[in-house]
């Protein structure tokens, strides 16, 4: 596990967390944080799908805003200044930050040459996007907010996406819930998985919405899904 640096598009550059596993090559995944930035918690995904065989890398989306972000939702503070940073971020901006650490994971020597992401809650939102707006070959989405508004982009995907979908989720109501599963559902492309009773965050552990029996279902999708698409 070690950091690299992403050159950007624009002329700037920025961090990312890069966990690499036992064997290569390897398939590689983006991973996309929350509003708390590259935390623990998003450190310890790239960990996890470091230990499944997958080359993993966590780009630091906040770098334009504020360098090294690193919050817990602990307090009402850091939800504060979480959701502040959200409130500034520029999405278009970052899905090309994105773009731009997909071209170092498509040429890395230690993967296979296929490259996928998998985000959450605003990161879901951005694996949506980056599966819409790149050629990217799989897209896994966590409780992404937003997405009943960008239905319309998924005409342009060419890879395979998958999005888990929490029943209850606070800040994806139920009426957002029916037009994302009226617009993308019977795509042969795309895969939806609901949650029933299951709120915002179900998969963050230590998170106050934690649940252990559907994370492990949902991760244990996740992991079929990526070797499914980047290694068989």
């Amino acid at each position: 596990m070690t950091g690299i640096i992403v050159p950007s598009k624009d002329g700037g550059q920025f961090s990312a967390y890069l966990a690499e596993p036992d064997s290569t090559p390897a398939g590689t995944v983006i991973v996309i944080q929350e509003i708390f930035g590259v935390n623990a918690g998003i450190r310890g995904k790239c960990d996890w799908l470091a230990s499944e065989g997958f080359l993993a890398l966590a780009p630091d989306l906040f770098w334009r805003l504020e360098p090294n972000v690193q919050l817990t939702d602990k307090t009402q503070e850091e939800w504060e200044r979480a959701f502040d940073l959200m409130n500034r971020f520029d999405v278009d901006q970052g899905i090309e930050d994105l773009k731009a650490a997909k071209h170092i994971l498509h040429g890395h020597a230690h993967g296979n040459g296929k490259v996928g992401c998998l985000g959450y809650c605003l990161g879901g939102k951005l694996a949506y996007l980056l599966a819409c707006r790149s050629d990217i070959d799989a897209s896994i989405g966590y409780y992404g907010v937003g997405l009943e508004e960008l239905t319309g982009e998924a005409s342009n995907m060419t890879g395979a996406l998958m999005l888990h979908i929490a029943g209850e989720d606070k800040f994806v109501p139920k009426e957002a819930q029916e037009k994302i599963h009226a617009a993308l559902d019977g795509q042969e492309s795309i895969t939806l998985h609901d949650y029933p009773g299951m709120d915002h965050a179900f998969t963050r552990q230590g998170g106050d919405h934690y649940d252990e029996e559907k994370a492990a279902l949902a991760d244990t999708r996740s992991i079929a899904f990526l070797k499914e698409h980047l290694i068989s």
